[in-house]
């Protein structure tokens, strides 16, 4: 999930190589980093690669290296003076401590009967937003536009995907005005599609997960220069994208979140699936902003339900009002 950090994910592209990439992929990221304006000159260098829906907040590192002047790209005439975002996630008190709250999901969860794919074809689908959004080269500023990500992976690690937009969003009236004044982008569905080879076996992040915390860890932390708790958890909601988790599995990474510093239990929560969870976060600056990064478990389960990343006292260069949320993933499906 480096894209909104390392692309734009405020804008960071999310995880992986470049020379991973398709060649679609490796043109769309381009134009991102060229279009996009950056938000930290001081941000650290993060990995690039992951998939280009895939974005969280805090401009690419990667643009800092390349001395273009880029045009202003065309776009509605119509635009809100600070960009629609999402409702937050309705966070609470924390009352207890995180990793006592984590130990103990992991203790049920690693009882559980093996639930891990038969082999064959697998199937994830998720729900996401970014703020760096964009539809025909136009970031969309004045509509919440989600995506809905569909992935299949063979067991040789080969995957296709495909990613169609869904209706635009709006929080008040107003917002919905401003959006048809604009222009309406986002109104007609748009779908993108691609697909990739099988699998490196020497990358470590293509590995089967480990089922002890220690190597969860290590897994988890592969392909990120620093190994902080933003790291963690951008990890973690990258991993799931393309990656189903036994129970065993799913305890470690508990564990592994539990270990993290900073990490506070935020309580129940409802996702924007319906579905009640229980909320972790930790406030970092991760890619260059203060956040506040937010990942929400089944608590029968220990099924990864959600991740949200939220500003939460400087936006730098972007035009949202602070508290706002950047980014989020909603996991459907798995496995």
């Amino acid at each position: 999930m480096r894209d909104a950090d390392d692309d734009f994910r405020a804008l960071d592209p999310v995880v992986g190589r470049p020379e991973l990439l398709t060649r679609s992929e490796r043109s769309a990221l381009l134009e991102r980093i060229l279009t996009t304006p950056r938000v930290d000159r001081a941000a650290k260098p993060r990995r690039l690669g992951q998939r280009k829906w895939v974005l969280a907040v805090t401009v690419a590192a990667a643009a800092t290296a390349v001395a273009v002047v880029v045009p202003q790209m065309p776009g509605p005439t119509a635009q809100p003076a600070h960009a629609v975002t999402p409702e937050p996630l309705t966070l609470h008190r924390p009352d207890r401590p995180a990793a006592h709250v984590l130990e103990a999901l992991a203790r049920e969860v690693e009882k559980l009967p093996d639930d891990s794919p038969a082999g064959g074809t697998e199937r994830f689908v998720q729900d996401s937003w970014s703020l760096s959004t964009r539809i025909d080269g136009i970031q969309v500023t004045s509509a919440i536009v989600p995506e809905r990500r569909v992935t299949w992976k063979k067991p040789d690690g080969s995957e296709k995907w495909r990613v169609r937009t869904l209706a635009p969003q709006f929080r008040t009236t107003e917002q919905r005005r401003t959006w048809e004044a604009g222009g309406s982008l986002g109104s007609e569905p748009q779908e993108q599609s691609d697909s990739t080879g099988p699998a490196d076996p020497e990358d470590p992040r293509r590995r089967e997960p480990p089922s002890d915390a220690a190597g969860m860890r290590r897994w988890l932390r592969a392909g990120y220069e620093t190994h902080g708790a933003g790291e963690l958890f951008d990890s973690v909601a990258e991993r799931h994208i393309d990656n189903s988790f036994s129970p065993r599995q799913r305890a470690a990474l508990l564990r592994a979140v539990g270990a993290a510093r900073g990490v506070e239990y935020r309580g129940v929560v409802t996702d924007r699936a319906g579905r009640s969870g229980d909320a972790f976060s930790v406030a970092t600056a991760y890619g260059g902003l203060p956040k506040l990064q937010t990942l929400v478990f089944d608590p029968h389960t220990g099924t990864l339900l959600s991740y949200d990343e939220q500003l939460t006292s400087d936006a730098g260069a972007l035009k949202v009002r602070v508290p706002a949320v950047v980014l989020y993933i909603t996991y459907l499906e798995g496995g």
